[in-house]
């Protein structure tokens, strides 16, 4: 059975809900009202209504170079190290991918994660996207939510509806027709917002051809830099930026960009290695008390080894190629660790149909997204986390000593 995310209808209103619950969950947790775990895990439980929309993503087409031109009269779920759209989709677009640009005009829903995302062309809806570097230079008919190391809205850009923006650093060169919100370590605003303005970051500037037509609030370490030419409607109120929300930001959005970094690795390994992780996962899901059994042995014997090679002047190179090689193994662990909860998943979920790399990859990118947000349970994630890392790890050293043998 096919099953597709709902069209904007649907959609939207589920992400309005679960922004409007998170920012709840913020308030109550600022006041003190509910303690740290039981928002945590009612902000788990609002992100999983997200993530699973009535849907599981079906990737229709995967590779190393994924492009597609020309009409298509579905929606449309993609994956691969490089993904080039030029469309004219009747329905949703989702793609996840090294490198995403995207182009001329969707109808439906487009929701991307990648390290560098381009989109350009005419969206009818909502555009939701991540990633390491995203430039929106388009028209979006509803919303637009953007999260990523840089942020851009160029000026041609027209987002009928809200912009909501989190970065490092976020440029505002567009028309926005609402409201727009945005953080990040530097924000730079010089189009035209119709609504109020709430601008979070470091260094906060409203340069010439800046125009917010309703009032502007601003949180930061100290006053922005706003030019005689710029123009404001409304208000302008300041709101001074305590040192602790300082840190609290900073490590979410490192957590946030470690998160999409290990989604993006993850993907392309997937897609670039499918036969060796689907080896993985199949010794951890066969064998899985094997698996944590070898992988504990490997995580604590190998540091010695590595000790003892830095020691002896003779071992110095082996052991820097070791350290380099454990460092890449835990990495390969951990995800292979995902890999296999999604599979298992996948395997319950999807009994008579055929598991392709798009499940897949759907399934690991959600089950990171899970992992992350369990992470933040004091104690309980931490040791979800680790289970993890041992799994996949024993699987991975498994699976590498079997490849090796063979040959």
């Amino acid at each position: 059975m096919d099953i597709h995310l709902n069209r904007g209808r649907a959609f939207s209103p589920l992400f309005r809900s679960y922004a409007t619950g998170i920012l709840f969950l913020r308030h109550q947790l600022k006041h003190r009202t509910m303690n740290r775990v039981r928002i945590t895990w009612r902000i788990l439980l609002l992100t999983l209504l997200l993530l699973f929309p009535s849907s599981a993503l079906q990737a229709q087409q995967f590779g190393e170079s994924v492009i597609r031109r020309g009409p298509v009269n579905e929606d449309i779920y993609l994956a691969g190290g490089t993904v080039n759209l030029s469309i004219m989709a009747e329905g949703d677009v989702v793609v996840a991918g090294g490198n995403i640009t995207i182009g001329d005009e969707i109808k439906g829903d487009v929701l991307l994660a990648g390290g560098s995302v381009t989109i350009r062309g005419k969206m009818h809806d909502d555009v939701r996207a991540a990633g390491g570097s995203l430039t929106l230079d388009a028209e979006v008919g509803d919303d637009a939510l953007l999260a990523g190391g840089n942020v851009t809205l160029t000026p041609s850009t027209r987002v009928a509806g809200r912009a909501w923006l989190a970065g490092g650093r976020v440029d505002v060169a567009g028309f926005i027709g609402k409201e727009l919100k945005a953080a990040g370590g530097r924000i730079v605003v010089t189009g035209e917002v119709k609504g109020d303005a709430l601008l979070v970051g470091e260094n906060i500037e409203l340069q010439p051809g800046a125009v917010i037509h309703g009032n502007l609030r601003y949180m930061s370490p100290k006053t922005a830099i706003i030019d005689k030419a710029a123009k404001i409607s409304g208000t302008i109120t300041y709101l001074p930026y305590p040192e602790h929300e300082r840190g609290v930001a900073s490590a979410a959005a490192a957590g946030i960009g470690f998160l999409i970094s290990l989604m993006v690795t993850g993907t392309v390994l997937l897609l670039l290695f499918p036969r060796f992780a689907t080896a993985v996962t199949g010794r951890i899901v066969q064998s899985p008390w094997i698996s944590l059994g070898l992988g504990l042995a490997v995580l604590t014997a190998t540091p010695l080894v590595i000790i003892l090679l830095f020691t002896s002047l003779v071992g110095l190179w082996l052991g820097l190629i070791l350290l380099a090689a454990y460092l890449i193994a835990l990495l390969g662990g951990y995800l292979g660790g995902a890999l296999a909860v999604g599979e298992i998943v996948l395997k319950r979920k999807r009994r008579k149909t055929e598991i392709t790399r798009g499940w897949r990859v759907a399934a690991l990118v959600i089950t990171l997204a899970v992992a992350g947000i369990l992470g933040l349970v004091p104690v309980l994630g931490g040791l979800i986390m680790f289970a993890l890392l041992l799994f996949g790890l024993g699987g991975l050293s498994w699976q590498v000593y079997r490849t090796i043998a063979a040959k």
